[in-house]
């Protein structure tokens, strides 16, 4: 069977190039980063020389980058690491932390977690086009908010949250703004200064480098203190010995993501919307496309399949390769488990009858042009029964 991968948004497949950037590293420059000779001065040199390439993708200083074991530390350590930097030795004090309906359940937990230590939390809602409503994020600071966490692009429809108004609010009041990057850097500009944040948290299997490494951003001065303890790295912050290869391999996936960005950019989103109007021409039918009407990355498509359950589709067709589903995550007491079908509105059914898609930079126009004829022939199969 000749598979045809549509779920970039969840993982990517590693880069040549980055294949062969590791390989020296996993062979014969082995040393220890802190070792005082030369196996170790080279592994040190080549971490800095990947650190430095994120810091070009990202518009910010080498310094201002700690490498983690993926996005789910990154945001760990970017929420409670700071959380419990800002208000330690601060005796008789609350602190107010907000977030959205649309963050992924790594930043919900944190947050829970902030909640079970004292922190009080609120949530804000979104548009049906999935996008926060800033005169709410407004409305809900309070004198005591410290924090706010804000997805960048939502990893389910892919709409783009406007960081610059909540940097913008966040400036005027004191308060540090966190954001979950790991949909949004390498397919869009995530240059920190222009977006305003404080803390940015990525994944690198997300940007064409191996599973288990990812990166923070620290604006300089920023407090923050570490949430595991051993021997440190990484300024201190970080303990434990440095996953070389893999650092090494995120520096040259951020180098080629920076290299391509307006033309990746470009190609997959002209993939997506076509394929879009193609396959409403094929079915003779509208198709709700979440997101459509706000700003998206590139290469997302969550799209409803009127009157056709996508885990049925799905079923149907195992040589395309979807992105999660509401089936693959469940059903909770017959409402919608999605968190951000949720928050756009979505009825049960509707959630049922959405397919997510996700294309990257090995998508081909071949490819897709497959799936539109298996997709199409499935539906007319489904909506027959």
């Amino acid at each position: 069977m000749q598979f045809i991968y549509l779920d970039y948004s969840t993982t990517t497949p590693v880069a040549a190039s980055v294949r062969e950037s590791m390989l020296p590293f996993l062979s014969d420059f082995y040393g220890h980063p802190s070792s005082n000779h030369w196996y170790g001065r080279a592994a040190q040199e080549a971490i800095e020389d990947a650190r430095s390439n994120v810091a070009c993708l990202l518009g910010c200083h080498p310094a201002e980058i700690v490498f983690t074991s993926g996005g789910t530390e990154s945001v760990n350590l970017g929420l409670l690491g700071v959380a419990r930097a800002v208000t330690r030795n601060i005796p008789d004090f609350t602190p107010h932390f907000i977030t959205s309906s649309l963050e992924h359940s790594c930043v919900r937990q944190c947050v829970q977690q902030l909640e079970r230590e004292g922190w009080q939390v609120s949530y804000i809602g979104c548009d049906s086009e999935g996008v926060v409503r800033i005169d709410e994020l407004e409305k809900t600071i309070r004198p005591n908010t410290r924090m706010i966490s804000i997805i960048h692009a939502n990893h389910r429809i892919g709409t783009i949250q406007p960081l610059e108004q909540i940097a913008e609010l966040c400036r005027e009041r004191d308060i540090l703004l966190h954001s979950d990057a790991a949909q949004s850097v390498g397919k869009i500009e995530c240059h920190v200064d222009r977006l305003g944040v404080d803390l940015l948290s990525f994944s690198g299997h997300k940007l064409y480098a191996p599973k288990g490494i990812g990166a923070l951003y620290i604006r300089m001065g920023v407090p923050i203190e570490a949430i595991l303890y051993g021997e440190g790295c990484e300024a201190g912050i970080r303990p434990g010995t440095a996953n070389v290869p893999h650092i090494v391999g995120l520096g040259q996936a951020a180098k080629l993501a920076q290299a391509g960005l307006k033309n990746s950019f470009d190609h997959l989103s002209g993939l997506r919307d076509r394929f879009h109007l193609q396959l409403e021409s094929m079915i003779g039918r509208p198709i709700r496309v979440h997101g459509l009407e706000a700003e998206r990355v590139p290469g997302i498509l969550s799209f409803e399949m009127p009157g056709v359950c996508a885990e049925e589709m799905q079923q149907r067709l195992p040589e395309i390769c979807f992105g999660p589903s509401i089936a693959r995550h469940g059903r909770t007491h017959g409402s919608v488990s999605n968190s951000t079908h949720s928050a756009i509105g979505l009825s049960m059914q509707q959630s049922s009858n959405t397919l997510l898609i996700s294309l990257g930079w090995t998508t081909s126009e071949d490819e897709l042009h497959r799936a539109l004829h298996l997709i199409a022939s499935a539906y007319e199969a489904l909506s027959e029964v």
